[in-house]
């Protein structure tokens, strides 16, 4: 299942201020404050939402259909050529040779080729790995597709590769799909969702005036229920060894069921928490969608907003809480289905 943020962020804030007591009364003066009022769209997986224009993106990651989508920019046609004879190379030996490839496809400015590699040493055994390039020149994007299979899962496999490069292309990250499909980084895979598949993506953000604050998104078509987010979030800070500390120290702001747009409504789950840092606290707030056991269109969706993180050796939060807490709503208000 996906990765839940909430809980790391929260233990490993209060482990790293362990010998800071608890302030009650948070300095807020000087600090920094987030502009809201100029916000731009992004989005993640068949979700749209807003952020602050001072967001800049971290890193993101995507697996789609087992296969895992490496995103390159500002790539030359030599250099796809390149990364394709790479492959080529490695599968070239006496133990390990290319079970397949298509010939090089274009289509419009998009141009495309699939390798299976395999092992003499499998026997049929091992899984085939495949390699699949995708490079669209009118934005001069490479994506390198990764994935494996074995026998049983052969023809699920190529099937779901054959599939993915073909509906796979550049964006401009402020162009927000029209079409149904999924959304990253650079990318958009047509997919009206009329069949499950496995999707699963985080992407994360960060102010460089504001070290101590993080944005993360994540989504996946999840395949089995878990534990809601409250559940889930104290089963695991149990599992801490300082978790009599970190439940002493930490203050919920908010718990409980929390609907938003109105319009077209999202049911899930918030937590909100108040955490000690050095001269105050610091924020992480969360809101969960759990969606629907295999349901392409209804995928879980879950947004932290962190002004507690020591990841950039920030050791007070940057901004102030309600400036925190504002930036949490206005984002989560802004979510939407596409």
């Amino acid at each position: 299942m996906i990765k839940k943020l909430l809980i790391t962020l929260l233990v490993t804030t209060a482990l790293s201020i362990s010998g800071c007591g608890y302030a009650a009364n948070n300095k807020e003066s000087g600090k920094t404050m987030i502009d809201l009022n100029n916000m731009q769209d992004w989005c993640v997986g068949r979700y749209t939402f807003k952020l602050p224009k001072d967001a800049e993106i971290i890193d993101e990651t995507i697996n789609y259909d087992t296969f895992k989508i490496e995103t390159m920019t500002k790539v030359t046609r030599g250099e796809f050529d390149e990364a394709i004879r790479e492959i080529e190379k490695k599968y070239n030996t006496k133990e390990d040779f290319i079970k397949d490839k298509t010939p090089l496809e274009t289509n419009g400015n998009i141009i495309s080729k699939i390798i299976w590699g395999h092992s003499t040493f499998a026997n049929g055994r091992l899984p085939v790995d495949v390699y699949a390039f995708v490079y669209d020149q009118s934005l001069n994007t490479l994506f390198k597709i990764t994935g494996s299979y074995s026998k049983k899962n052969e023809d699920k496999s190529i099937n779901g590769i054959k599939y993915l490069v073909k509906n796979l292309k550049a964006r401009n990250n402020n162009k927000i799909p029209l079409e149904s499909g999924i959304c990253f980084k650079n990318g958009f895979i047509k997919d009206e969702g009329k069949a499950y598949k496995f999707t699963r993506q985080k992407v994360g953000f960060n102010f460089s005036r504001a070290p101590s604050v993080t944005i993360i998104a994540e989504t996946e078509a999840i395949y089995k229920a878990e534990d809601n987010l409250i559940i889930r979030t104290e089963k695991n800070l149990q599992k801490s060894p300082n978790y009599l500390k970190t439940k002493n120290n930490s203050q919920d702001i908010r718990s409980g069921a929390k609907i938003i747009n109105q319009k077209a409504p999202i049911n899930g789950l918030e937590l909100v928490t108040q955490v000690p840092m050095e001269g105050g606290t610091g924020i992480i707030a969360t809101w969960e969608h759990a969606g629907t056991v295999y349901s392409a269109l209804d995928p879980l969706i879950s947004i932290t907003v962190d002004t507690a993180s020591t990841n950039n050796n920030a050791r007070s939060s940057s901004i102030p809480n309600h400036n925190g807490l504002q930036m949490y709503e206005a984002i989560i208000n802004s979510l939407r289905k596409f």
